[in-house]
């Protein structure tokens, strides 16, 4: 799906399209860090779904928002009117709505999924020294059977220093810096975002979206 085209030319749009460049290149520094170094998750592997519910800025948010609204309608009106719940499982572990344990691939918005779900198990953190530091996930699998290393043994450990996720985190703030310090819960954020992507996304004055409810503000009547 062309993310991109849901919206029309805005303010918006313009920052969306810087994500998706970013999105791009940490999708292709994990890629290669992990053809490079033998890293692997299991195959079918959600565990880091099932337990956890990022936290991600409004952009991030928005991004997924518009990726709902062209590739489920229904749902993402749904989600603008009656809020998204965080999954709660039989073990007591708090996870990801937008997780599905029938489908092998498991996440729903994959395409649109915030950057701490792109490089998690694939990047480094820093140091109070600023060096980076990774340790393979404790269900991950690694080809040469180091496990961890930091600052200048990574190479010798992995063959290649993984991507940093503070460093991208950086760049990701620095998109729309006036909402970066706003990160909330993916289900809240989401649903506020949608409410912001549907209104943008508009509709023809002849016909409602999809079904969708007719949210068009009342115009008043000529003098």
């Amino acid at each position: 799906m062309d993310i991109l085209n849901i919206l029309p030319r805005s303010l918006l749009a313009e920052r969306l399209e810087a994500l998706a460049y970013l999105y791009r290149r940490s999708d292709a520094a994990v890629a290669e860090f992990a053809e490079r170094s033998g890293v692997a998750c299991p195959a079918g592997c959600g565990s880091c779904c099932e337990g956890f519910v990022p936290d991600i800025v409004p952009l991030e948010a928005a991004y997924l928002a518009a990726y709902l609204a062209g590739a489920d309608k229904p749902l993402a009106y749904s989600i603008a009117a009656n809020g998204l719940e965080a999954r709660s499982r039989d073990d007591g572990r708090v996870g990801c709505p937008l997780y599905a344990d029938d489908n092998p691939y498991h996440c729903t918005v994959y395409e649109a999924r915030p950057l701490i779900c792109r490089m998690f198990a694939f990047s480094a953190t820093r140091d109070k020294l600023g060096a980076p530091t990774f340790a393979v996930c404790r269900k991950g699998t690694s080809l040469g059977g180091v496990r961890s290393a930091k600052g200048d043994a990574l190479i010798e450990a992995f063959g290649v220093e993984p991507p940093v996720m503070a460093d991208l985190g950086s760049e990701l703030a620095s998109i729309e810096p006036e909402s970066s310090g706003s990160r909330k819960p993916l289900p809240e954020a989401v649903r506020e975002a949608l409410s912001r992507v549907l209104f943008l996304v508009g509709m023809p004055d002849s016909e409602i979206l999809d079904g969708g409810p007719d949210i068009r503000p009342t115009l008043p009547r000529a003098g």
